[in-house]
């Protein structure tokens, strides 16, 4: 590309870019075009993208937005960045899923928030489970609490009971 079209570039994913927080920059060496688009389009369904930028323009673009890059390995061998505006963790549960099928696509790094996440700490983040899951967790946890509770106040009122039968008892003896 000569340098006119490489700035119209850069300018256009610095805006496509700048009005999203949360970037997963991922290495799709080894994989095929098949598992490529089905991974695109379980993206898309959840209202994200996936872009191959080559590492050059996207340095210039992360510069651009003020992002500051402390893994020079970032920028090496092929990378595709997924973005989101919706759920900031979900392209990396779907990245994580794709490695899980042995899928050879493997993070590079994120950022999230305007914070840089190295390699461990974003396949941390992918195996945290989606806002409806920890609902659901949340409910499990209120629902065992409270028939914990019922159970308590059961085995309380029997105690009771048996308290007074054997009261009643002691009283007709007398």
């Amino acid at each position: 590309m000569i340098r006119p079209e490489k700035e119209k570039l850069v300018k256009e994913l610095v805006n496509e870019f700048g009005a999203v927080e949360n970037f997963y920059f991922t290495d799709f060496t080894g994989i095929n075009a098949e598992d490529v688009t089905r991974l695109r389009s379980e993206l898309r369904a959840e209202d994200a993208k996936m872009k191959v930028i080559k590492n050059r323009l996207l340095s210039l673009v992360l510069q651009e937005l003020g992002h500051e890059i402390s893994d020079p390995n970032l920028f090496k061998g092929s990378t595709a960045v997924i973005y989101s505006n919706g759920d900031a963790l979900m392209p990396a549960r779907k990245v994580a899923e794709f490695v899980n099928e042995e899928v050879p696509i493997r993070f590079k790094g994120a950022i999230l928030d305007g914070r840089f996440y190295v390699v461990e700490e974003v396949e941390r983040l992918s195996k945290i489970p989606s806002r409806p899951e920890l609902l659901g967790q949340l409910v499990g946890i209120f629902e065992g609490v409270k028939s914990a509770l019922v159970g308590v106040l059961q085995a309380k009122l029997q105690e009771l009971v048996l308290v007074l039968s054997s009261l009643g008892e002691q009283k007709e003896e007398q």
